[in-house]
């Protein structure tokens, strides 16, 4: 079906919110991206990650998407620039770790405000996990929980290392869609500790 569209055509099937048509593109074009982007970075886990995390990009800002004409460069393009921040970012945090001199010290007040905030931020995300489909939880319980790789939680769930990529964005675009933006507010570090409520998934 997919491959018979046009590159045209067939990104403007993801514009629209076809979740098939993004897996597709995913899959035909994951091979290539693979292999540019470790020409950029020899860092395997890092390069992996950049592609998972340049498809959930392309899920939830699809509706302010352009159409292209060219699927592949569009992906090769999108993939050199979120390696180079990767990069860029890894080395401002080995800068900041020896700046000791920029750091400061909260009052106690402002410690308890703001874990009283959190522990809100966390009840309400726990809520949005519970809720959303099982397969679901399952993905972000292995993958983020208990920290296995993206292989291992493959292995488990009985699924392509593709498929599981496709799952962990569908997984993380749900996160957003029902949290008002929570998880973007948040960042990564609260969702280990929110899904200790899925301990008996």
């Amino acid at each position: 079906m997919y491959g018979s569209l046009n590159d045209s055509a067939l990104w403007t099937k993801v514009i629209e919110g076809d979740q098939d048509a993004l897996a597709f593109i995913y899959n035909t074009y994951f091979t290539s991206l693979y292999r540019y982007g470790l020409k950029l970075n020899q860092d395997d886990n890092l390069v992996k990650d950049c592609i998972h995390d340049l498809f959930v990009g392309i899920w939830h800002s699809r509706e302010r998407l352009s159409v292209t004409s060219s699927i592949r460069f569009y992906l090769l393009a999108s993939l050199k620039r979120k390696i180079g921040r990767q990069q860029q970012g890894i080395m401002q945090r080995l800068f900041d770790d020896r700046e000791d001199s920029l750091s400061f010290t909260r009052s106690h007040e402002e410690v308890l405000i703001g874990q009283q905030a959190d522990q809100e931020r966390k009840a309400k995300l726990e809520k949005v996990i519970r809720s959303m489909p099982r397969r679901q939880q399952e993905i972000l319980y292995l993958r983020y929980y208990e920290g296995l790789d993206t292989q291992q939680t493959a292995d488990i769930m009985a699924l392509s290392v593709n498929s599981t990529y496709v799952l962990l964005a569908k997984a993380m675009s749900y996160l957003k869609k029902h949290s008002d933006k929570l998880v973007l507010v948040l960042g990564w570090g609260i969702i280990p500790i929110s899904l200790s409520c899925l301990v008996q998934v």
